[in-house]
């Protein structure tokens, strides 16, 4: 969320899950379970991140077949990235 708001550098890959990673758990009747988000994050200017994550400038995903292939598409993506703003 920092190097986002900052605006460190471009965000290659997919959207992050918009957790804090504190979530609570417990347990339902019926032998169910829930968990909540106990802590509320935003970006310093008050844009929302719980439930919406970190967006990427851009989107770039990794299929199953590539990972079985021993490529990695999210990496190639942010290298053709570096090469094309080099360049410039």
């Amino acid at each position: 969320m920092a190097f986002d708001f900052l605006k460190r550098g471009k965000i290659i890959g997919e959207p992050t899950a918009g957790s804090t990673g504190q979530p609570l758990f417990f347990d339902l009747p019926g032998g169910g379970r829930a968990r909540v988000c106990t802590k509320r994050d935003s970006y310093p200017d008050g844009k929302e991140f719980v439930g919406v994550g970190v967006q990427p400038d851009m989107v770039a995903r990794q299929s199953i077949a590539e990972l079985r292939a021993g490529r990695d598409a999210v990496l190639q993506a942010a290298l053709r990235e570096l090469k094309a703003s080099s360049a410039k």
